[in-house]
């Protein structure tokens, strides 16, 4: 007898937190706290690359792209 009890108060709670985590208000919250991450994440990525891809050679296209990129930021 005391099982069952134990068992329902489990079911229960797993119902409750079922519940919780299928509300709106939670799945808003969820996806802001996922794009900021997707955010700081390609930022970093980005300024790495920024920061790289000038110093790989005169002869990497991309890499003079990137440069060129540079010395208009720095003008402006």
């Amino acid at each position: 007898m005391n099982e069952d009890k134990e068992l329902t108060k489990s079911i229960e709670k797993l119902v409750k937190a079922t519940r919780r985590s299928n509300s709106l208000g939670w799945m808003l919250l969820k996806g802001i706290f996922y794009s900021i991450g997707w955010i700081i994440g390609l930022g970093l990525i980005a300024t790495i690359l920024f920061y790289l891809l000038p110093k790989t050679g005169d002869g990497n296209i991309i890499g003079q792209w990137i440069r060129s990129m540079a010395n208009a930021v720095r003008q402006n």
